[in-house]
């Protein structure tokens, strides 16, 4: 008998903003007894809940398990955004092909150009309320910076990607600002209430037959035969498949995740509802990112007319004085016209990027499988590889997977590297603007 044993990590960290407006997830008993199923996932948020519906659909019985609750971790936590585009480390859908070949990357960019009108029609086919809102808008600060983009995002359009360039003028619509040269408008990215997504996302699961479990943190997982054996605190699933979709949460119970990929801290920090909404910054209520900005300002106006803002968190603890070090500068040059707000609530998450921006399905052992690297922009990259993951439990041919199947093995200097984005990157990014 094969064993993984050591629980997963728990991190206090303060309520999402996201909580005030998002409903409530349906209920979710913790596990007592001895269940089976075709498949057990560990973690929902975003990423496990589509697996789950995925697998349901193809008439799979299937348990999901979470240590708290739908959404509790960075599917909660994050900023909302939803960008269908692979930028992580800047690789354009050329580089992407050549890296991973012209069948796997070519599969690989038709699958996240499209990733943002899948998720959207997801959240309508089963009529999720998150607040959802179409339309992204990526910026550039100089006309050399809006050429560079424009050429990125026509390689997308080669792999089915949609997009418009704005110039300075039609800006205007969208982003009250001076210090912008155009943009790039995204049709299929958006906003969504994030901690609302997942909670409708896991209403969805449980009717299409989804047993879903709440406070049943996985403490072991052991192979018994043919099956594997997941134990929580009061009971134990047996199953065939065993997928994990945790995140940055995942590595204490499964130590060969620790080195597959980097963990980035994540901190947002959000005001009240605006007097104005926040249409005297961006009057058209869209989304922007800054890509020039080499930590991507990101700000946001949620549902309620408040303004959200994501930024990276370095050596040290969370502190507002030390997030509005990093986001008022910020703030001030997008906006100079702009009175700065009042933020009033801070929180944070953490997740896993790859070197090479692109996310990856690691197998851990046999029939059992995570996805790693969501990369920090937008949803869409981890939804992608949530579907593939649902393949894999399906037992499609993995040569004919969107996105490659690789052995957990750790990335080289790995320990050294997350020490370094830490304490050296990301404060240099945060001073850079």
């Amino acid at each position: 008998m094969s064993s993984i044993r050591t629980p997963l990590g728990h991190e206090p960290i303060s309520t999402s903003h996201w909580s005030r407006t998002a409903p409530e997830a349906p209920p979710c008993p913790a596990l007592e007894g001895t269940i089976e199923a075709d498949c057990t996932i560990i973690g929902a948020g975003y990423s496990g809940l589509i697996m789950a519906l995925e697998l349901a659909a193809a008439g799979r019985s299937v348990v999901v398990l979470d240590a708290e609750a739908p959404g509790w971790a960075a599917s909660g936590r994050n900023a909302g955004h939803v960008a269908p585009l692979l930028w992580g480390a800047k690789k354009t859908p050329r580089q992407m092909v050549a890296a991973y070949g012209s069948d796997t990357g070519a599969r690989m960019n038709r699958m996240i150009a499209g990733s943002g009108r899948w998720l959207f029609d997801l959240i309508d086919r089963h009529g999720i309320t998150c607040d959802a809102r179409k339309g992204y808008l990526c910026l550039a600060r100089t006309d050399a910076s809006l050429a560079k983009q424009r050429g990125i995002f026509a390689e997308w359009s080669e792999f089915g990607g949609e997009f418009e360039t704005i110039d300075r003028n039609g800006l205007a619509h969208h982003v009250n600002s001076p210090n912008y040269a155009g943009g790039v408008w995204l049709p299929n990215g958006g906003l969504v209430n994030p901690l609302a997504l997942s909670r409708g996302l896991a209403a969805a699961a449980v009717r299409e037959g989804v047993r879903l479990f709440g406070n049943s943190r996985a403490l072991s997982a052991a192979k018994d035969g043919e099956a594997w054996r997941i134990q929580t605190a009061q009971g134990v699933v047996r199953s065939q498949t065993l997928l994990v979709a945790a995140g940055g949460y995942a590595d204490a119970l499964f130590p060969a995740l620790r080195k597959t990929a980097y963990t980035v801290r994540c901190g947002v920090i959000a005001t009240d509802p605006l007097p104005d909404e926040g249409t005297s910054i961006l009057p058209s209520g869209t989304p922007i990112a800054d890509l020039d900005d080499k930590a991507v300002f990101s700000p946001a106006i949620d549902a309620e007319g408040c303004l959200v803002i994501s930024f990276l968190i370095g050596p040290g603890d969370l502190e507002m004085c030390k997030a509005l070090k990093i986001c008022a500068p910020r703030i001030a040059k997008a906006f100079p016209q702009f009175s700065q707000p009042e933020f009033k609530r801070i929180w944070a998450g953490k997740f896993t990027i790859t070197p090479d921006g692109a996310p990856r399905l690691l197998r851990l052992a046999d029939n059992a499988f995570a996805a790693t690297g969501c990369n920090g922009l937008g949803h869409t990259l981890g939804i992608s590889a949530a579907r593939e993951l649902a393949k894999l439990a399906l037992g499609v041919d993995e040569d004919t997977m969107n996105f490659r199947v690789q052995d957990a093995k750790p990335l080289p200097a790995s320990s050294a590297a997350n020490w370094l984005l830490r304490h050296v990157a990301f404060p240099l990014v945060n001073r850079a603007g």
